[in-house]
């Protein structure tokens, strides 16, 4: 629009100002006006929360590439309370007793219990969780006799055995599981590495194949391992393997803390920050007692996630964590943290982390943790429905202040000290990232050897392969990246070309792979998970290979694409610089076939952004080839390669169906 003559004063600087006013206006409602929905306070386009105010935060790298700025959080919360009339006087859960080896949980107060809990509250008022750790024996024992799981009660299975970390895939292969394990900071020993391996080994059947239902291993977006193909029978003998050395599963699904995260490159980083890993593992401790559960921790209102931030890069996501602690200094020179809340990735809303305006010393990070957890704990919603259950929703509410107001008080109560304001941040804004793959010096001089695991499944002749590799040539460990490929670090000078060599000879995996290969990411997929629409494992390869073998990118030119098969996005698709979701579309026939709905723009560490849709329910077989083709050749210089000539894709048996499911739970 123009400006007002009256504005103007009729002098040219007086217009040069008024213009340059409007247009700052203007730039600011255009970005608010990218909110999806009043209930989201997220800009796709800019990665932005509203309502707030402009900062720069000091030593962070700003979320918005337009603008070079974040959004320090200021909202004052909407006051209303989703359970309860009484705003946030109270808290909406108690401690009592129970018969359990704990002996005692956090649960809902009876006068909430006739409301609309949603149904994980409900089952877990019937019973609390950790009371599984007790029953381990007598389930395995039960589902000898009733010839397995899928024969066995429902809540039990279904629901309970996930405080264990386990899952079952009732629709993909009913009796059988998935078991996600506990590994802080994403770093193993080889001898716990061949023990999971083991395990795996026994429900191997020798295929390798992403289209199947078979044993397998993967490497996940928090740095952990989960084993597929695992038996409830064969539970107590499996428990007690992982438990000698070192390994331990509990408090891993449900409403529960997930893996803490940190800098893949702790304690070898040669420009590292800070050494994420006592910090992981401590923090870990503390939440699961040392792996015999924590039943203060154990009841949250959702799953929640925690990463320390070590790196220049943010290899550690900060931005998708309901906690992220980011190294930081306060006015006095000392070294702690800074720490940002709430962020997430979800069907419904997506939010990078908001800064709490906190410092704490660094061997204070327990005590800040457990404030949040208990307040989280304590006020979080339970009600349905559950997608509003997440922290950021509470913090909505609340507002930052009362939230940041709660939390205070619980950790002056644990310290005898006040809550710190904010530091001074030492991510540095820009920063050129790194490559973790292939070889490359470590601070003491020796090498890590980063390795590409396709789409993170390992198989278990694979893992003990690499396990020897790491014992002959490393200092037996094993660590694992967001990106779903690990490392082995303390590789002498003289030893690089022989261990790249010797894990070349690993048939998927790869030291040097190809751009495309190289960046994809990818969730479990349909092939064993009820709730994907897609085989992301499957499909995620496949196209893979077949772009890189059409496609020549720029020197040093990254593409970064994941998938996840269902609006849950445990692929992240929103992060990627192109993002693929599961979905039904309808090929030219107009038959139902696999599709993804295609995002792009999404971001990671100093150049964070939230991707947006470009393109709806794209028939994956029929046309993603040529959607990828187009953004690729546009947006990322890739030019065809001589000589390569169109081939089509390999047909894939469908895949038979599954048993009848059981039915729904009852409570």
């Amino acid at each position: 629009s123009r400006p007002n003559t009256k504005m103007v004063r009729g002098t040219p600087r007086g217009a040069v100002m008024a213009y340059a006013s409007l247009a700052v206006v203007a730039s600011v409602c255009l970005a608010f006006t990218q909110v999806p929905q009043a209930s989201a306070f997220t800009s796709p386009a800019l990665g932005l929360s509203q309502p707030a105010s402009f900062a720069i935060r000091g030593g962070r790298a700003a979320t918005s590439p337009m603008l070079g700025l974040r959004m320090v959080a200021t909202r004052e919360g909407t006051g209303n309370n989703r359970m309860t009339e009484d705003g946030f006087k109270a808290p909406f859960v108690e401690k009592v007793k129970t018969e359990s080896s704990a002996g005692y949980e956090w649960q809902v107060k009876e006068e909430l219990l006739p409301k609309k809990l949603n149904l994980q509250e409900k089952v877990k008022i019937a019973k609390p969780g950790l009371n599984i750790i007790d029953e381990i024996d007598a389930l395995a024992a039960e589902a000898i006799e009733k010839g397995g799981a899928q024969n066995m009660d429902e809540d039990q299975i279904t629901w309970r055995l996930k405080w264990l970390g386990l899952f079952h895939r009732s629709k993909q292969a009913p009796g059988t599981f998935m078991w996600r394990l506990r590994v802080p900071n994403g770093i193993v020993t080889t001898k716990q590495w061949r023990v999971v391996a083991d395990v795996m080994a026994e429900y191997d059947t020798g295929k390798r194949d992403d289209w199947e239902v078979e044993a397998c291993g993967d490497i996940t977006t928090r740095q952990n391992l989960q084993i597929r193909g695992l038996r409830l029978e064969d539970l107590p003998r499996h428990w007690k393997a992982l438990r000698d050395v070192g390994l331990f599963s509990v408090q891993s699904g449900m409403d529960n803390v997930r893996n803490l995260v940190g800098n893949p490159l702790a304690g070898i980083d040669p420009l590292e920050i800070v050494d994420t890993r006592e910090y992981c593992e401590g923090f870990t401790n503390k939440l699961t007692n040392n792996g015999n559960g924590n039943p203060d921790y154990s009841n949250l209102p959702r799953k929640f996630n925690v990463c320390f931030v070590g790196s220049n890069e943010m290899y550690e996501h900060p931005d998708i964590n309901d906690i992220a602690y980011l190294p930081a200094k306060n006015d006095k020179g000392e070294m702690g943290w800074n720490i940002d809340v709430g962020g997430l990735l979800m069907a419904t809303r997506c939010e990078f982390a908001i800064p709490l305006d906190a410092w704490v010393p660094q061997d204070k990070y327990w005590e800040l943790g457990d404030a949040i957890l208990t307040t989280f704990r304590d006020y979080g919603y339970r009600y349905s429905p559950r997608t509003k259950c997440r922290m950021m929703f509470l913090i909505d509410d609340m507002g930052v202040d009362l939230f940041r107001e709660e939390v205070a008080k619980r950790y002056k109560a644990s310290t005898g000290t006040e809550l710190a304001k904010e530091g001074k941040g030492l991510v540095p804004k820009v920063w050129e990232r790194r490559d973790l793959i292939g070889a490359h010096k470590q601070a003491d001089g020796n090498y890590w050897i980063g390795v590409h695991v396709p789409a993170g499944r390992t198989y278990a002749d694979e893992m003990h392969t690499f396990a020897d590799l790491a014992d002959k040539y490393g200092k037996g460990e094993i660590r694992m990246m967001v990106e779903e490929n690990v490392m082995i670090p303390h590789v002498k000078e003289e030893d690089v070309d022989t261990i790249v060599a010797e894990i070349n000879k690993i048939e998927r995996w790869s030291t040097s792979p190809r751009t495309i290969q190289k960046g994809t990411v990818s969730c479990t997929g349909n092939q064993f998970c009820g709730f994907s629409n897609i085989n992301t494992k499957g499909n995620a390869v496949e196209i893979a290979d077949r772009m890189d073998d059409k496609y020549v990118f720029p020197e040093g030119k990254e593409v970064r694409i994941h998938w996840t098969g269902c609006t849950n996005t445990c692929g992240q698709v929103q992060i990627g610089d192109i993002g693929l979701l599961g979905t039904k579309a309808k090929n030219a026939a107009g038959e139902q076939v696999e599709g993804v709905d295609v995002f792009v723009g999404g971001g990671i560490g100093q150049t964070s952004a939230i991707g947006k849709v470009v393109e709806k329910s794209v028939p994956v077989d029929e046309r993603l080839e040529d959607v990828l083709s187009e953004i690729l050749e546009k947006q990322f210089g890739a030019k065809v390669r001589d000589g390569w000539k169109q081939t089509p894709r390999p047909v894939h048996a469908p895949k038979a169906p599954a048993p009848k499911a059981a039915a729904k739970p009852k409570v």
